[in-house]
């Protein structure tokens, strides 16, 4: 293993990729930006804005100004965004505790094992729906419907671009890709 600013990595010619890091609020932030940029279909879409537009429309009904409804609107959606600095923070806050994590992405059957302090879990490849690449890291996602954040692996845990490449590469191999490659660092 070496290590360089406190992160460690172990590239073996078995085909492991070993990364340690802490997750941090920009960790959490590029994964939610990161699951944003996978296609969902209309039906899911439609079900997404029900909420805000069962709102609006009680504000409507309670107001009686399509104003006033229309700036709620408007209000919801310009919130989005600050919404998910809100949870990225949350996710922070509550994972802060668990300390540094250690994943293991092995190119066969074993898939993932990603260990903290006081917790370890494994994921087989075909529990896992995809992935998506960022410029800072890769998120792993669930199968679809849900789509949701499993594991976060950031690029600074592997401080040698032939790292990024290898993990990438066992990715492509084991899992489905959404949209196109991040740039490089």
């Amino acid at each position: 293993m070496t290590e360089s600013s406190g992160v460690v990595h172990d590239l073996d010619a078995n085909g492991v990729v070993e990364l340690r890091f802490e997750l941090r609020q920009p960790d959490w932030q590029d994964a939610f930006r990161g699951r944003a940029q996978v296609p969902q279909g209309a039906k899911a879409r439609l079900l997404g804005l029900l909420g805000p537009l069962l709102l609006v429309a009680a504000v409507f009904i309670l107001s009686g100004n399509g104003l006033v409804a229309g700036a709620t609107f408007c209000g919801l959606l310009l919130g989005l965004p600050l919404r998910r600095g809100i949870v990225a923070a949350r996710q922070a806050r509550a994972g802060a505790p668990l300390g540094p994590w250690t994943a293991t992405v092995a190119d066969s059957g074993d898939g993932i094992r990603f260990a903290g302090t006081d917790m370890e879990v494994r994921r087989g490849w075909g529990s896992l729906g995809g992935y998506v690449e960022t410029a800072a890291g890769f998120v792993l996602l669930a199968p679809a419907p849900h789509s949701l954040v499993v594991l976060y692996l950031p690029k600074r845990a592997l401080s040698a671009p032939v790292g990024i490449d290898r993990l990438r590469a066992i990715l492509d191999r084991r899992l489905h890709r959404y949209g196109r490659y991040a740039a490089r660092h």
